[in-house]
Order: structure tokens, then sequence, then C-alpha cells
């Protein structure tokens, strides 16, 4: 199938990548992690309902996170060896600026939370491709740990809240690399 005609939302969408090397002495500003947000909202979501949250996380907060971290995994999976949790201790200083994006869903008579919990991803694919628009590299982080009780109470989550992801920001060390993709499984119905 041919490719619809070039465009920069487009081009956004398949040139994006994720870079995990930032570097250290250049840092986004307040005003740019804030139009992060800001494009964040404006994901779509039922009844508008904007079920989500953010966490800006800087400078010394970055090794409380780290630490945060560091203790979730070792108490979700005891077997861990020291160098991986040294590891894990240190992810967060890889980035000067780390957004946490969170689910907060707003369930009601009309309102699922599935659809609430989609919504906030809608989130964060804004949250990259305005950091893409923006020349800021991202890093989306998680793994099983980061989903813990542990991290939970870091961050505070309510009942109900769940954590969608860490994107670490910055400006890449790192040349991008080029993405290539598969193609989609569909099945055309009446086209």
């Amino acid at each position: 199938m041919q490719r619809v005609s070039s465009n920069p939302v487009m081009e956004a969408i398949r040139n994006r990548r994720s870079i995990r090397k930032m570097r250290p002495d250049m840092i986004p500003t307040k005003e740019q992690v804030a139009a992060l947000i800001d494009a964040a909202t404006w994901a779509p979501n039922h009844h508008l309902t904007e079920p989500w949250r953010f966490i800006v996380i800087a400078g010394d907060e970055r090794g409380r996170l780290g630490e945060a971290l560091s203790s979730a995994l070792a108490a979700s999976f005891p077997d861990t060896a020291r160098e991986k949790l040294d590891m894990e201790r240190v992810k967060p200083l890889s980035a000067p600026v780390i957004l946490v994006v969170i689910a907060a869903p707003k369930i009601g008579p009309k309102i699922m939370e599935r659809e609430e919990l989609i919504a906030a991803g809608a989130a964060l694919q804004n949250v990259l491709l305005a950091a893409h628009a923006l020349a800021l590299s991202t890093m989306v982080r998680t793994g099983a740990h980061a989903y813990s009780e542990a991290m939970r109470s870091f961050f505070g989550l309510g009942d109900g809240e769940s954590l969608v992801a860490m994107v670490y920001l910055g400006f890449g060390s790192e040349s991008q690399p080029i993405g290539k993709r598969n193609g989609a499984s569909v099945e055309w119905r009446g086209m």
C-alpha cells in the first residue's frame, strides 16, 4: 500500500525513537516539560474526564527514585544480583528529567476503566511526539517492579490509579536509530 503524502505529524510518528543516552550538561526547561504535559492533556478521552496526572522528577529527586526502584526490584525479585540492583539505582540519573505518567480513572455509570487507561496511553503518546517536535529525546521505562506496592507508595498512587510510564527526558548524546516496522495485520471489510 502506498504511503499517504508526507506531513509533519506522519513524519514525527515514523521518526520518533527511544534514546537511552542523554547529555548531562543539557537540561530541558520547565517550560519545555510544561509543554509536554499540555500536549498530553489534549489526548482523546471519553466524556472529557482527563484521566491522568503527572509527576516531574529532576535534580536530587532522581536519586530518591533510583533508591525506590532498586528496593522495589529487590523486593519483587529477591534473587536479583547486586550488580543489577546497582544498575537500577543509577538508571534515573541517566536523564536530567523524568516525567511520570499516571492513569487516574474517573469511573462512573457511562465511564469504563479500560477506556480511561487507553486515554492515559494516548496522553503518553502525545508526550513522546511533543518531545520529538521540541527536539527532546525520550526513553520510556517501567519493568514489573515499577508496578509494585512499594512504587505505588513512592508515587503516592490513590485507589484505582496506576503507573503508565516513566518518561526519561533530555537531549540525546547518541544518534537516533532508524526504525522499521513489519506492517500491521489488517482485515479490510467493505473498503
